[in-house]
C-alpha cells in the first residue's frame, strides 16, 4: 500500500508541475505549442541557415528547432524558454549536443544572443512579436535573417513568404532581414 501511495504522490506532484508550468506561460507569456519538423526544416531552409552559423530560437519549447539546426544544418543553436517544463524537456533532449545552449529566461533578456545570431527563429503570437519587434531589429547585426512561423511583425514587411504544413494546417513562414 505504501508503494502505491508514493507512486500517487509522485504522479500528483508531476501533474501539478505540468499544469502550473503551462498556466504560467499561458497567462504571462505565450502558450507552449509544438511546431512540426517539416515546418522547422522549411523555415531554416528559407533562412539559408549554414554550417557554423548561430541560430537563436526565442521561445524554444522542447528544443526541436535547436536540434534540427545542429543535427541537420551543422549550426550552433541557442534557445530561450520561460516555461519550466518545456525548458527541462529541451535541456534533457539537447544534452548530447555540445553546440546547443538552452536558457530558462524571458526572451527579452536575450540581448547578447540577439547580437550574435545569424538566424533568429520565432513561433510566437502577434502580440508578442509586437512587444519584441523593436528589440530584435535594433539589437541584431546587419544581415541577420529572422524567420517567423505563422505570425508576422506589425512594423516590418517580410522579404519573402512561403507556405508549409504545420500541425495539420497550411501555414506561412515569413523571412525578414536586417
Amino acid at each position: 500500500m505504501l508503494y502505491f501511495e508514493i507512486i500517487l504522490i509522485i504522479f500528483l506532484l508531476g501533474f501539478i508541475f505540468w499544469v502550473s508550468s503551462h498556466l504560467y506561460s499561458s497567462i504571462f507569456h505565450v502558450p507552449y505549442v509544438n511546431s512540426s519538423d517539416q515546418a522547422i526544416h522549411d523555415a531554416l531552409r528559407l533562412a539559408g541557415l549554414n554550417k557554423d552559423e548561430t541560430l537563436l530560437d526565442l521561445g524554444c519549447g522542447r528544443g526541436d528547432a535547436l536540434i534540427i539546426a545542429t543535427r541537420d544544418f551543422g549550426a550552433k543553436a541557442v534557445g530561450y524558454e520561460i516555461s519550466p517544463l518545456p525548458f527541462l524537456i529541451a535541456k534533457f533532449k539537447t544534452l548530447r549536443y555540445s553546440k546547443i545552449k538552452v536558457y530558462c529566461r524571458d526572451l527579452r533578456k536575450a540581448n547578447e544572443n540577439i547580437k550574435n545570431a545569424d538566424v533568429i527563429y520565432l513561433y510566437l503570437l502577434n502580440s508578442v512579436l509586437d512587444k519584441i519587434e523593436d528589440q530584435i531589429f535594433t539589437e541584431c547585426q546587419s544581415g541577420t535573417k529572422i524567420v517567423s512561423l505563422a505570425f508576422k511583425f506589425p512594423k516590418h514587411k517580410p522579404i519573402k513568404t512561403i507556405s508549409t504544413k504545420n500541425l495539420g494546417r497550411i501555414t506561412d513562414i515569413s523571412l525578414y532581414k536586417k
